[in-house]
């Protein structure tokens, strides 16, 4: 279940770059962006190259010095890695930083402020964790290199575990996706995780967290991947979960991926069957952007598994050879499953993916892992956009938070709003760099209203359409 890569500018070059864990005897690899689509491995060089189960890289700023530090978890009892960005370097400090796991895997990582102290916080998700009575899901940042478990004092240790039905109390998060769904200033946490186990997390605004989890709502029955975008243009962040979608499994099948619209404050519905995105085989990684440039979000995500039950083989229910997902929006709420016609045709074993504008020529491209030894990195150029503008907008934020995690961008057109969250974290063992793009359609210019994660704002007016542009705080 493990593995995936993390995308970010480690080199602050302004092109993104790609980390990739190695799996089973091949060492990790940091492939540097040299432009035009060219990649080299400087891994070794750089300290990087580490061998082991990896699983769920994360790129974020933990000390506020201005460069990316890179923690990397694992899976059966493996060992974990942070790496501070040393000049020319990166230094291994795990071992010295407070981080103590028992658990025999952490999945998937993220980072944000969620005590609003100024620096980043990590999060990790331990699918299968013994989780008594420490979930290790929470990780406040010191300050000082260190780190200190926060799970307990935070409340999520204690409404973390839901009794599934399965043989004893486990701790099956998979991806911990921060995002401020009630729009007051502070990341919550949107938990997606296995057997009917996923949940939601309103951030107190004192440290603490309260499970608002409503049951009739989120049934997603094995939450996998993890993205939060706002999909019908309204101000709010809504929530897509992958699952397993099945037909012939009896009586009571899997019902598959879950859209979950946010109507204010964190209160959500499932609007599933009516967006028409139930379908997308066994998934998992996951992402909620516009691939198009039209101006609305759409979705896609990587899926496959190969225990298969015989009696499926070669039918509707086995995920060996499935195809990866692409659900364009039409605009009205509604998506169509439209891989094939654009080109995207893999049927790996999918697992991670990372979704960026590789090239800087204004479109998202993707870069997907696969858990098998043929074709296990798969990149697709984007050529979806056709004249339709766009905006990218990476944030410099004053202080600690260097990268700006957690600031809202919205922009209007003078007949369209969008808003994007500024995020550090996976999705499901993989993330996307810490910006923002958006698809304009027609709309030449802009108007942007930055919400930085201390709560002061910046306007600028009648920005052009089709650049990269670099704010500061």
């Amino acid at each position: 279940m493990g593995g995936g890569l993390a995308a970010a500018d480690f080199d602050r070059d302004g092109l993104i770059d790609l980390y990739f864990v190695g799996g089973d005897g091949a060492p990790n690899a940091l492939y540097r962006n040299d432009g035009s689509n060219k990649f080299s491995d400087v891994a070794n060089e750089l300290g990087l190259d580490a061998t082991h189960l990896g699983s769920g890289p994360a790129f974020a700023d933990i000390d506020g010095d201005g460069d990316l530090d890179l923690f990397v978890g694992s899976v059966e009892n493996h060992p974990n890695y942070l790496f501070r960005n040393d000049p020319n370097q990166f230094t291994d400090v795990f071992a010295n930083s407070g981080i103590v796991l028992r658990a025999e895997s952490t999945i998937s990582a993220g980072f944000s402020d969620y005590d609003m102290d100024g620096d980043l916080d990590l999060f990790l998700a331990h699918w299968g964790n013994d989780p008594q009575p420490d979930t290790e899901t929470l990780w406040e940042n010191n300050g000082d290199g260190t780190f200190t478990s926060a799970s307990i004092p935070s409340g999520i240790a204690d409404q973390l575990i839901t009794q599934t039905g399965l043989p004893g109390l486990f701790d099956y998060t998979f991806s911990p996706m921060l995002s401020d769904i009630d729009r007051d200033g502070d990341p919550d946490i949107l938990f997606a995780s296995d057997f009917t186990t996923s949940k939601i997390f309103l951030n107190n605004g004192d440290a603490t967290f309260t499970d608002i989890t409503d049951r009739n709502v989120v049934k997603d029955r094995n939450g996998m991947g993890s993205a939060a975008g706002d999909y019908d243009n309204d101000g709010d962040m809504d929530w897509f979960v992958t699952s397993i979608f099945e037909t012939s499994q009896g009586a009571d099948p899997n019902i598959g991926n879950r859209l979950y619209r946010n109507d204010g404050n964190g209160v959500f519905t499932d609007v599933t069957d009516t967006a028409g995105v139930a379908d997308g085989g066994w998934g998992w990684g996951v992402c909620f952007e516009d691939f198009d440039n039209d101006g609305d979000l759409d979705i896609f995500h990587v899926n496959g598994w190969e225990q298969i039950d015989p009696r499926d083989a070669g039918g509707p229910d086995d995920f060996t050879f499935d195809q990866i997902r692409y659900f364009e929006s039409q605009g009205d709420g509604t998506f169509v499953e439209a891989a094939q016609g654009a080109g995207l045709i893999d049927t790996g074993q999918g697992r991670g993916v990372a979704c960026f504008d590789s090239d800087r020529d204004g479109d998202l491209d993707l870069v997907i892992t696969n858990n098998q030894p043929v074709k296990s990195v798969v990149i697709y150029r984007n050529e979806l956009g056709g004249t339709n503008h766009y905006l990218t907008v990476k944030l410099n934020g004053s202080g600690l938070n260097t990268d700006a995690i957690g600031a809202m961008i919205e922009i209007s057109d003078g007949s369209r709003t969008q808003i994007r969250e500024i995020r550090a974290g996976n999705h499901f063992v993989s993330q996307n760099p810490a910006e923002a793009h958006f698809g304009l359609g027609a709309a030449m210019s802009v108007d942007i209203t930055i919400t930085w994660p201390d709560g002061t704002q910046k306007s600028l007016n009648a920005v052009a359409a089709d650049q990269y542009l670099v704010v500061s705080q």
